[in-house]
């Protein structure tokens, strides 16, 4: 970790006040591996970054990373401002242009303060230092209740993690903003996409899919590529997609929908993104109900078939369908629920070997308050 430096500024984007700009440091021009949203309302950074990408050949060297002020349906200004930050980084760092990405998270629609966040990232680029992971992931915060942050170390073998999101949380892509960087070889490109699918795209808050959301793997050593390796990017990556789901807005419980024995494992995946993303099934876990006909009429709402007479549901081990309703003790089951703040779904379609697992968060009032208050 004491090969990548970080810059930490006020720019006075957040009206709190606090730090608002980041900038990284790469001991060279590392190779990379970066996924985007594919909202097609795209934030002017997340158009910009993948142009550099396509041009350095995914190689960087440096981020810039502003919180507070999405730069997203901000025109043609918006991109200038993106290139205007990417290229006074890369004058800064004496670098190529294309070798930097910026990143921007937080208000859609209002214009960025170009001035300020130009003087912002000369104070962060003459006052560089190693990367703590707390304060960069404070640094690019927004309505997150906690910083998100994880390490792991295997033998010689390092990876680390640091991002935000807590709100407008939904895959494909899947979090906000996300960055891992580890000291060997770069893992090929189905193993990124394999972590990213167990991880950032198997979480969902409010079914709400940002203009922003970027994740990246930055390889900057020289170790080659391993089990461990994957094994340790995995894992921070899991660690900071589950604080993204526990952090979500208002959530009071992380919920786990495991679909198992499907015919198929897109089916399993488009089922448990279903009842994710209920808002019905949502509430009840909310409310510690074990309402079992709002899980199985999600399960049921795709594309994809099931059938009431083979499947099963469980919840928190306790079995409440089974081809039929079921009795069993709704109180006592309802009163596990209240007491934990993790709650386990277990869905069997009873057809195939193919199975899926998502997290997601219960939905309250306070989502409800923190976004009537969040405006533009």
């Amino acid at each position: 970790m004491n090969n990548v430096l970080m810059g930490i500024a006020k720019a006075g984007i957040k009206e709190s006040g606090k730090e608002d700009l980041l900038v990284i440091k790469l001991p060279f021009a590392c190779e990379a591996h970066f996924v985007f949203t594919t909202n097609h309302f795209a934030a002017a950074p997340v158009i910009y970054s993948k142009n550099m990408l396509e041009a350095s050949g995914n190689r960087v060297s440096a981020m810039v990373i502003n919180s507070g002020n999405a730069n997203c349906g901000t025109g043609i200004e918006g991109y200038e401002h993106a290139k205007m930050m990417g290229e006074k980084v890369a004058e800064l760092f004496d670098i190529p242009k294309e070798e930097v990405l910026v990143f921007s998270t937080g208000i859609i629609g209002k214009p960025l303060p170009i001035i300020n966040v130009l003087e912002g990232i000369e104070y962060a680029v003459n006052h560089l230092e190693v990367l703590d992971l707390e304060m960069a992931a404070k640094a690019i915060s927004t309505t997150d209740r906690f910083p998100k942050y994880a390490f792991c170390k295997k033998d010689n073998y390092e990876a680390f993690c640091f991002g935000k999101g807590a709100g407008m949380i939904h895959p494909n892509m899947a979090t906000m903003l996300a960055f891992c960087f580890t000291n060997s070889k770069l893992m090929p490109r189905k193993h990124f996409d394999d972590i990213l699918e167990k991880t950032f795209n198997s979480i969902d808050v409010d079914g709400c899919q940002s203009t922003n959301d970027s994740f990246g793997v930055i390889s900057y050593g020289d170790l080659d590529y391993s089990d461990d390796v994957y094994n340790c990017v995995y894992k921070v990556c899991k660690e900071v997609s589950d604080m993204i789901v526990k952090d979500g807005e208002g959530a009071t419980k992380i919920i786990t929908i495991e679909v198992k024995h499907a015919s198929i494992k897109t089916k399993a995946k488009v089922i448990a993104n279903a009842i994710a993303t209920s808002n019905l099934v949502k509430t009840a876990m909310f409310g510690a109900d074990p309402n079992w006909g709002r899980i199985l009429a999600a399960a049921g709402s795709t594309i994809f078939p099931i059938d009431p007479l083979k499947v099963s549901l469980h919840i928190m081990g306790v079995k409440v369908y089974d081809r039929a309703p079921i009795h069993f003790n709704k109180e006592k089951l309802s009163q596990k629920m209240r007491e934990s703040q993790d709650i386990e779904i277990v869905l069997d379609l009873k057809e195939g070997k193919e199975h899926f697992s998502y997290r997601f968060s219960d939905l309250g009032y306070e989502y409800i308050k923190i976004n009537a208050e969040y405006t533009t």
